[in-house]
């Protein structure tokens, strides 16, 4: 017989920490209706074709049959009514398969919208302007001195707590977002060569 009775809690005992977490993402590409059309798998497929010029090997690398392989490929090429990828039956190397100009094409793009959200993901400061924690030596009180408005963008100068003063460009539109003026006490944030405005609780402006 098995016991499955939990043990009783010691006294004292410390709770465990939950472990760090971080986010991750599964990306696919849909059509008007909301379909989808090309999934994580399907762009390995396709990669790995432009590469072996094999949907056998492409099917390997993925982990499906030949057979899921060949119907993914015939799927998307349905949904998006485009030949993706050309085959030749036979031959000396028993066929062979490569990608079309929109089989290339629509790899690219995925490619592309991957690595964008890997490079917000691994950017330390993108996070935390999602939730608005930016370290303190990031953030600097100040007050409104000068709005100077030009054509498209604004030149809003600040005075900080020390004696100096710090200057952002921003948009007309951002101005008037924030409702700046002369006077207004405001945090000028420093990210990179951007200094961003930031008035109230979470609004921000470039």
């Amino acid at each position: 017989m098995v016991n499955t009775a939990r043990p009783p809690r010691r006294e004292g005992a410390e709770k465990r920490r939950p472990s760090p977490l971080k986010p991750v993402f599964r990306l696919w590409m849909e059509d008007e209706k909301n379909e989808v059309v090309l999934d994580q798998t399907d762009a390995l497929i396709l990669r790995r074709v432009g590469e072996t010029y094999s949907l056998k090997e492409a099917a390997k690398e993925a982990g499906i049959s030949y057979r899921n392989a060949w119907d993914r490929v015939k799927a998307m090429e349905e949904k998006l009514h485009r030949k993706l990828v050309e085959t030749k039956v036979g031959g000396r190397t028993g066929g062979s398969a490569t990608l079309t100009e929109d089989g290339r094409r629509l790899l690219k793009e995925f490619r592309k919208t991957r690595k964008l959200l890997f490079d917000v993901l691994e950017d330390e400061e993108a996070w935390e302007d999602v939730g608005f924690k930016l370290s303190a030596r990031n953030r600097l009180r100040a007050t409104v001195v000068e709005v100077k408005r030009g054509a498209v963008t604004s030149q809003v100068k600040m005075r900080l707590s020390s004696p100096s003063t710090m200057t952002s460009v921003i948009t007309n539109d951002a101005v008037e977002d924030l409702s700046l003026a002369e006077g207004d006490e405001v945090e000028a944030i420093v990210k990179s060569t951007d200094v961003l405005v930031a008035k109230g609780t979470h609004t921000r402006a470039r």
